[in-house]
């Protein structure tokens, strides 16, 4: 039976559910694992972008550059982007962490990113999160990535539904943009001409949406069948004697329509619901999506 006639104020309940996982990143092996790397990307450089275990990639760090001052800063220029700290400034330099999509799930959780980082022989600064409460349309909410003892300390902007961390500004003493210290790689300690990162912490959100649909049969209603086993005679069309005085069926089946009575989903009774004359049924549809 199909029922697609339910009150829209009364019948229908919207609800969602939010799974959040946590993660914590202090190795290559582990970085790899969740599909995360880091790099050097530079406007000018011909060369190739390296994964967090070493190896080249096929991306060109200028293509990546072109990319990033594009879709996430509206750059018109190729070869620059604004420095964090400083937006009347520009650089043609910036360090990345990217998460991937199949860690990030919906988004990254706002306010939970902690990154330990070591340079060059500086060890274990501490960064964090804290999140814009503007939302840009196109790429989503962004926050500040800032050093935990000096909030004043922008050192660039992570874009959370994405999973994309962009570093591009700091002061002298955390300069994500010197040309000097090259590398920019996940491990432990200090290592010389180098940005470690010690550890990358976060929470993911994996929203779930559910909505439920009560529909009703009322005493009157549903209590015949179109099913060709309910037929005594299929030349004469008359049915079985259970159908004639008082008559009795089973529903099988709740199909959801919409406006134009198109079938959107079918739902399946198990074990399937007798309906008469002298009864109402009422039936929870919940999509989950």
């Amino acid at each position: 039976m199909s029922l697609n006639s339910f009150n829209l104020d009364q019948d229908i309940s919207n609800s969602e559910v939010e799974y959040r996982t946590n993660y914590v990143i202090d190795s290559p092996t582990g970085a790899t694992a969740r599909n995360i790397f880091s790099f050097v990307s530079e406007a000018s450089s011909t060369s190739f972008l390296v994964n967090s275990q070493g190896t080249i990639t096929t991306t060109p760090l200028s293509s990546a550059f072109r990319h990033i001052s594009h879709y996430y800063f509206s750059s018109s220029a190729d070869s620059s982007i604004p420095i964090a700290q400083d937006n009347s400034n520009t650089t043609n330099i910036f360090r990345a962490i990217q998460i991937g999509r199949t860690t990030t799930d919906d988004t990254i959780l706002s306010g939970s990113v902690t990154a330990v980082m070591s340079f060059d022989v500086v060890s274990e600064l501490t960064f964090i999160d804290i999140p814009e409460d503007i939302i840009n349309k196109s790429i989503g909410r962004r926050g500040d990535l800032v050093e935990k003892n000096d909030e004043t300390n922008i050192v660039g902007t992570i874009f959370y539904d994405t999973g994309t961390l962009i570093f591009h500004g700091g002061d002298t003493g955390t300069n994500f943009l010197t040309d000097s210290v090259s590398g920019f790689t996940f491990g432990t300690g200090a290592t010389a001409e180098k940005i470690a990162i010690n550890s990358l912490s976060f929470k993911t959100i994996n929203k779930i949406k559910r909505t439920s649909f009560f529909c009703r049969a009322l005493n009157k209603e549903f209590n015949y069948t179109n099913n060709i086993t309910s037929l005594k005679d299929q030349t004469l069309g008359s049915i079985t004697g259970s159908l004639t005085s008082n008559p009795t069926t089973f529903i099988t089946s709740v199909g959801l329509y919409n406006d134009d009575n198109e079938l959107l989903a079918i739902a399946k009774v198990s074990p399937p619901v007798k309906k008469t004359f002298e009864n109402e049924k009422t039936f929870s549809v919940r999509l989950q999506y």
